[in-house]
C-alpha cells in the first residue's frame, strides 16, 4: 500500500508542477473546512510522500466537497483505492461508476 501512496503523490505533485508541499496542502484544502482535525499541513503531505496513507475520513470529506470533475476528487478516490481496493475498486473506480466520470487531466 505504501508504494502505491508514494506513486500517487509523485504523480499528483508532478501534475501540479511540483509545487511546494505547503502550496499542495493549500490546494487540497481550498474548499475544505479549515478547523478541527481535518486540516492538512506540509508535514502531513511529507508523510504521504513517504507512503503513510491519508486519513480515510479526510479523503471521504474531499469526495463530498469537490465535484467529480475536480482533480482533487480523483486524487481522493485513488488514495482510498490504495488503502482499501476491495471497497473502492481499482484506481478508485467504484463499482460501475467509471463511465460516469469525466476524464481528469
Amino acid at each position: 500500500m505504501s508504494d502505491e501512496i508514494r506513486k500517487i503523490m509523485v504523480e499528483e505533485l508532478k501534475a501540479q508542477g511540483t509545487p511546494s508541499l505547503r502550496k499542495f496542502a493549500e490546494w487540497l484544502m481550498e474548499s475544505m473546512a479549515k478547523n478541527g482535525d481535518g486540516t492538512v499541513s506540509h508535514v502531513t503531505i511529507s508523510n504521504w510522500k513517504k507512503g503513510k496513507p491519508p486519513a480515510t475520513d479526510f479523503l471521504e470529506d474531499m469526495l463530498s466537497v469537490y465535484p467529480a470533475s475536480d482533480r482533487r476528487f480523483y486524487f481522493a478516490l485513488r488514495m482510498l483505492a490504495a488503502k482499501s481496493p476491495l471497497i473502492w475498486g481499482t484506481d478508485g473506480i467504484v463499482w460501475s461508476l467509471k463511465a460516469r466520470f469525466p476524464k481528469v487531466e
